[in-house]
């Protein structure tokens, strides 16, 4: 079964298990089995979590799968609030494109950002310009409006 994804316990736990069950889904296969399929999957550090737990410690994949999660969710990534986006500001002598990608990254890690509020902590973070101008004129009503204009006048950069 070399679809199996690989999980290294860096990130994406909860994905890793989504993907692992996907596949053993596809693959009909259900019960003890998992819990041995699932085990080589893991490598570096996740392996080594594996190795030391205590012999005898699991006994079903239910039971492998709740301890996984248990000890592997302090690496989940926390979302932030909307507040954290007013300290990303546009350098000096950053272009628009670059800030308009850290921004971008930034709200990902919000979770239900309006776009009114995403536009108004936008115009706080750019530098003083047309396109900050622009946004404040006439406020984009979807993120598709907004990718837009910020190409324009990227392109004209």
């Amino acid at each position: 079964m070399s679809d199996l994804p690989k999980y290294d316990g860096a990130r994406g736990s909860l994905e890793h298990l989504a993907a692992f069950d996907m596949v053993m889904n596809l693959y009909g296969q259900s019960g003890p089995i998992n819990a041995k399929l699932f085990v080589t999957t893991l490598t570096g550090k996740a392996q080594e979590w594996f190795i030391n737990l205590p012999p005898g410690s699991i006994e079903s994949h239910e039971q492998l799968v709740q301890k996984f999660t248990f000890y592997f969710a302090s690496e989940r990534k926390q979302k932030r609030s909307a507040t954290h986006l007013f300290t990303i500001r546009q350098q000096d002598n950053e272009t628009l494109k670059s800030f308009m990608g850290r921004f971008n990254n930034e709200t990902l890690e919000v979770q239900d950002l309006r776009i009114d509020m995403m536009v108004s902590i936008l115009i706080h973070g750019l530098k003083k310009g047309v396109f900050a101008s622009a946004l404040a004129r006439d406020p984009p009503s979807h993120m598709e409006q907004l990718m837009n204009l910020a190409q324009k006048y990227i392109n004209e950069e």
